[in-house]
């Protein structure tokens, strides 16, 4: 009976700790909004300014300079970029966000993590 009562608290327990750590809607904008976000992807390094009205500038040191919008939708941020081929599946530009000090990791909808620095 207890070993039952365990799996049951595990269960219900597993989402809640999916979501522990991340920020609301409010936060992301709050503390994204006007920043600097840079990281890696796919081996290019890349910087995106996220303006407050909802406009990004960035540059990669593959592609160069580059422009595209982000929004908070629900408690993810979404990233959508005038050079994407991929329209139809806006999804999957969305991710959940966990900030610590400067350190950012967004988390896709898969679980999938990637990791950036806020400045």
């Amino acid at each position: 009976m207890r070993f039952r009562i365990v799996l049951a608290a595990m269960a219900i327990a597993t989402p809640m700790l999916a979501q522990e750590g991340s920020l609301s809607g409010a936060q992301i904008k709050t503390a994204f909004a006007g920043r600097t976000v840079s990281g890696t992807e796919d081996g290019a390094a890349y910087q995106e300014k996220l303006l407050a009205n909802g406009s990004i500038q960035g540059r990669s040191s593959l592609d160069g300079s580059y422009t595209g919008e982000w929004e908070v939708d629900g408690n993810e941020i979404c990233f959508y970029y005038d050079d994407d081929d991929d329209d139809e599946d806006d999804d999957e530009d969305c991710s959940r966000v966990i900030l610590k000090g400067a350190s950012i990791t967004f988390i896709d909808e898969d679980g999938s993590r990637s990791r950036a620095t806020l400045r």
